[in-house]
């Protein structure tokens, strides 16, 4: 279930594919879900309802939010009010759009939930297993790298990132995003653990006997904080890592070039123009 709350918010989010998420939205979720449980024809149907409503509301109640909230960024950047403060405010919008949508679609999952069959649960169960153990084998065979490669590969993909917003970067830009390396803790563990216990409590409410109130406010609770699972270690990782995060953002953009900077806010501005043309 945290899967199927995960793809629809990602497609109500939208992203560099927003248009086409909207318009494939029925066959997408449903490609998605096929991984993991196969749906009988009474839950798709249910589904097919659930999902239009989900993007009726979300076309009308947040697209508005996003469009100003990119308004918003594109005004910071231009007129060069970007700091700690302006960055954890951005951050913290981010993360309320994610909240208000899986909050909205989480009464519905419940009821769908309600519906599947002990053989629905068993297949979902070890078809999320079966991606823990694939995720766990990439961990391990990034953990057995040397640190130079591990270095050498972490930098090569976030210089990537960085050209896709700014363009050709410089050698002295390179070298800032090679420096940050050790700024940042790894996660990957304590993500893959995390995952393990939100879905055995995830586990043990579908192996409750009865789908009645307890059921509900169980399930519910769990789709729309599932945060509550995350060790301390881990919490303590992420917060090292968006106080890295917010240092590596203000270091480059103090060596940005004002062509970059006009390139950045073009990136920008083509997510604010498809989010408008959603929304007609």
């Amino acid at each position: 279930m945290k899967k199927i709350v995960f793809l629809v918010c990602v497609l109500l989010l939208g992203g560099c594919s927003a248009k086409f998420a909207y318009n494939n939205a029925s066959w997408l979720v449903y490609w998605y879900i096929d991984d993991y449980v196969e749906l009988n024809n009474d839950q798709e149907d249910m589904f097919d309802v659930m999902l239009e409503r989900w993007l009726t509301w979300h076309k009308n109640e947040e697209l508005p939010k996003y469009q100003r909230h990119l308004n918003d960024i594109i005004s910071d950047l231009e007129t060069n009010n970007i700091n700690e403060q302006t960055i954890a405010a951005h951050r913290e919008r981010g993360r309320q759009h994610w909240i208000r949508s899986r909050t909205h679609v989480a009464p519905d999952l419940v009821t769908l939930g309600k519906t599947l069959s002990s053989e629905q649960i068993t297949e979902l169960f070890l078809n999320l297993e079966e991606e823990n153990i694939e995720d766990e084998e990439e961990i391990n065979e990034t953990l057995a790298l040397s640190e130079q490669d591990r270095i050498d590969e972490w930098t090569e993909k976030n210089q990537k990132n960085i050209k896709k917003w700014t363009g050709r970067l410089s050698k002295e830009q390179q070298e800032l995003i090679a420096s940050f390396y050790h700024k940042f803790d790894s996660t990957g563990q304590h993500w893959l653990a995390y995952k393990r216990e939100y879905q055995q409590q995830l586990k043990g409410v579908f192996e409750l006997q009865e789908r009645d109130e307890a059921f509900e406010k169980s399930l519910y609770s769990l789709i729309v904080d599932p945060e509550r699972f995350r060790t301390q270690t881990f919490q303590t990782a992420m917060e090292t890592n968006t106080q890295a995060s917010t240092e590596y953002m203000l270091a480059l953009l103090a060596i940005t070039t004002d062509k970059q900077l006009k390139k950045v806010v073009e990136e920008i501005a083509e997510y604010k123009e498809d989010v408008i043309a959603l929304q007609k």
